[in-house]
């Protein structure tokens, strides 16, 4: 299995490591610091494994936006389900994909249980519709940043998807703006129900604070798995 270390590489790295526990903006900024560090890592760490996939291996792209990671998954011949619940974006992967067999996708969203969900829009999602379609979120509520206004989006538990092909997922990307939370918990909670090899998560920590020290707990349990990888350090 490929690995990528994560221990400190320069002086500056080995100071950020304990400063990141300082409480407060400081050692908020110096954690933020850090994963702009290993953000880098992470996606080497996934372009190398992206060599191992070929047809007949399945991938999961969660929170496709525009599709770069679908992108990248397709191209190596393996199955692709890409979820998007965003009615902007869906519409350009349904353009960008069209045609393209291995490649399949939701407009859903996922989270840990079916049903229908309130989605938000950033505040300036009307500015740049493309730009801020990034941070749609059915988890944030923060009124300073997120858009009053709410529509529906249909909503997928992440056990139901990842189990139903027969076989472990080979790589699940996620990327769903704070519904992480709840499933890391339930992945981490019992990870053999779960059909995954790899799993490569961007935590939204930054944006709520509470949940660092759940994360901090989690990057120490990913790290002693042995039957499957999980990163949580994708940018």
């Amino acid at each position: 299995m490929i690995l990528v270390d994560y221990r400190p590489r320069s002086l500056t790295e080995a100071l950020l490591v304990p400063a990141q526990h300082i409480p407060g903006r400081l050692g908020r900024s110096m954690r933020k610091k850090l994963l702009r560090r290993y953000g880098p890592r992470a996606v080497a760490d996934f372009q190398a494994r992206l060599k191992t996939l070929g047809p007949g291996d399945i991938c999961l792209d969660l929170g496709a936006n525009v599709g770069d990671v679908t992108e990248q998954l397709a191209a190596t011949g393996a199955t692709v389900h890409a979820f998007e619940p965003e009615q902007h974006v869906f519409a350009i992967l349904q353009k960008r994909f069209a045609g393209r067999e291995n490649v399949i996708l939701h407009q859903a969203a996922v989270s840990t249980a079916n049903g229908t969900i309130a989605m938000r829009r950033d505040s300036r999602f009307h500015q740049d519709p493309l730009r801020h379609s990034q941070v749609s979120s059915i988890y944030f509520t923060n009124p300073e940043k997120y858009d009053s206004t709410e529509y529906p989006v249909q909503v997928e538990a992440f056990a139901d998807v990842v189990n139903r092909f027969g076989k472990p997922v080979a790589i699940v990307k996620m990327d769903i703006e704070g519904a992480e939370f709840d499933i890391l918990e339930q992945v981490f909670a019992n990870p053999s129900a779960f059909a995954f090899d790899q799993l490569f998560v961007e935590t939204h920590e930054r944006t709520a604070p509470e949940k660092v020290a759940m994360i901090n707990r989690m990057r120490k349990q990913a790290a002693r798995l042995s039957d499957r990888y999980i990163n949580l350090f994708w940018p």
